[in-house]
């Protein structure tokens, strides 16, 4: 008899021995089974999320550390440590890292105005005094306009820029549908900014604002007249979960109202605009700038004045790359207070309950790894000990060991493929049901431990229109029967298996069988 037919007649023989081995399997390849189950479940959910956020990333200022360096230092002078931003030369640098598939970097300004009309939101409780509106200006480098590019807006009538216009810096502009209809304009007509200094200088003195409420306000006024070469409309944000609380629901109209009102021109138009007024300020009201402000001071300030800047990465998958990377660069140039956000970061933020999962499914599926090794490994060398004679036997008639051992494993294997195959169906119904209670569990601890940062969530909002919350990623998260989830379980679980029988074949290799026969 070959050993194969000793084999399959041994197990059919000693039928509560391989009972017992076959319980012993089958509960443990459960655990591992619902281990693996709901890391497989955990990685799909980050996938699938990270891929709906796309792959977007900003270079941004971080005034949480910036404020604390402050503190820390005494130093009142803010601007010491707002010059510690990025030059457009930084920005282009990693702009032309390989991970990049295009990029903008962008000025900002923005203009008080009278005559143009600002859009309001709906929430009557954040409207603006009466006669104030404030229009905001985006700076463009990209000609076809790189908020087109990635879904925040679509051009509805006219064209986007071209690139002698982004390159001369000339009065031209983008518009929203609804801030056009607002004001009366069209495609081709010429608006006037009418930007509304203000002397502030009450306010810079607060002992000075009390003394008489009633004095008016001097102001003074400069035009600027800018062609409007095209309108867009605000493309709403991607609704995610089907409820949001109403916090939420603020925050998609506030993100709405800024974007309606703003003002698409090229960079070197808003850099302009920003000395302009600047300068215009210093002449009429200098006390709004401090008593240490000169004029030198000022230009330089205005000459360095921070860019932000998007990039469009190739793919999800490359965004820690990049981030390293341009990080790197950043810490070349000793910007110590500028730091990489990527679109995926938003994950991150809201996948505390899951994130929570795997890790406590990378914990179980090891602990029951080697508890298994451990487990087999002695429940097979107590079933050996007990055949000590009948393996005696084999190798005093001449029966090699290699096919002794072989006959061994192939015992532990017949059995450990039957309870193997079993647990891959009941573990995954496990998983199931023990992941839907530990979700909730992760979901309270998660509650109770989240720190907000509101300067990450703004910055995270405007990257891009597909935002996903702590709902969006528990609805995402699915316990499936795939093929990936069967064989990775089955090579875990006969790595397990055959890793249990090393020392028993020790065992084997060691017998004597004339010490065994007397």
């Amino acid at each position: 008899m070959n050993f194969f037919k000793r084999a399959m007649a041994s197990v059919t023989r000693r039928k509560g021995k391989s009972l017992i081995l076959f319980a012993v399997i089958f509960i443990l390849g459960n655990v591992m089974a619902g281990a693996i189950a709901i890391d497989q479940g955990t990685k799909s959910v980050e996938d699938t999320i990270k891929a709906k956020l796309g792959a977007v990333a900003t270079i941004s200022e971080d005034y949480e550390k910036m404020n604390q360096d402050q503190e820390q230092s005494g130093d009142d002078n803010f601007d010491v440590f707002k010059d510690n931003s990025p030059t457009t030369k930084t920005l282009k640098e990693i702009g032309e890292l390989p991970e990049v598939k295009y990029y903008d970097y962008s000025l900002s300004s923005g203009a008080t105005t009278e005559k143009l009309k600002m859009i309001e939101m709906k929430d009557e409780n954040f409207q603006y005094g009466p006669g104030m509106n404030w229009i905001n200006i985006k700076g463009v480098n990209y000609n076809e306009v790189f908020d087109i590019k990635n879904n925040i807006i679509s051009l509805t009538d006219g064209r986007v820029f071209e690139k002698d216009e982004v390159n001369k810096g000339k009065s031209v502009a983008l518009i929203s549908d609804e801030f056009a209809k607002e004001n009366n304009l069209r495609v081709g007509d010429k608006m006037t900014i009418d930007t509304v200094i203000e002397d502030q200088s009450d306010m810079m003195n607060p002992d000075n604002s009390d003394s008489d409420e009633s004095k008016d306000t001097k102001k003074v006024k400069k035009d600027f007249q800018v062609k409007v070469i095209g309108t867009f409309k605000v493309l709403q944000a991607d609704k995610g979960s089907k409820q949001k609380s109403k916090d939420d629901q603020m925050m998609d109209q506030m993100t709405y109202t800024e974007r309606a009102n703003v003002i698409y021109a090229p960079n070197k138009f808003v850099q302009e605009f920003n000395k302009t007024i600047q300068l215009k300020t210093f002449e009429e009201f200098p006390a709004n700038f401090g008593e240490n402000m000169t004029k030198e001071k000022l230009l330089k300030s205005i000459e360095t004045d921070f860019s932000s800047a998007k990039y469009i990465l190739k793919k999800p998958e490359m965004a820690e790359d990049f981030k390293v990377k341009a990080t790197q660069i950043l810490e070349q140039e000793k910007l110590k207070y500028s730091r990489v956000i990527l679109s995926t970061d938003q994950y991150e933020q809201v996948a505390g309950p899951v994130k929570g999962m795997a890790k406590i499914s990378k914990l179980v599926l090891i602990i029951s790894i080697l508890a298994s090794i451990l487990i087999i490994t002695l429940v097979t060398i107590l079933f050996l000990r007990d055949r000590k004679h009948e393996l005696g036997i084999y190798l005093a008639l001449g029966e090699k060991r290699t096919r002794v051992v072989g006959q061994i494993v192939l015992e532990v294997v017949t059995v450990a493929i039957i309870a193997i195959t079993i647990s891959v169906f009941t573990g995954n119904m496990l998983a199931k049901g023990f992941s839907n209670s530990l979700i909730q569990t992760q979901k309270v601890e998660q509650t109770n431990n989240n720190s907000a940062d509101f300067q990450l969530d703004y910055e995270l909002s405007q990257l891009t229109n597909n935002n996903v919350s702590e709902e969006d990623v528990i609805e995402a998260y699915q316990i499936s029967l795939n093929t990936k989830y069967v064989l990775l379980f089955y090579v875990v679980g006969l790595g397990v298996i055959l890793v249990s029988t090393v020392a028993p074949l020790v065992y084997i290799m060691r017998l004597n069988p004339k010490k065994i026969m007397m």
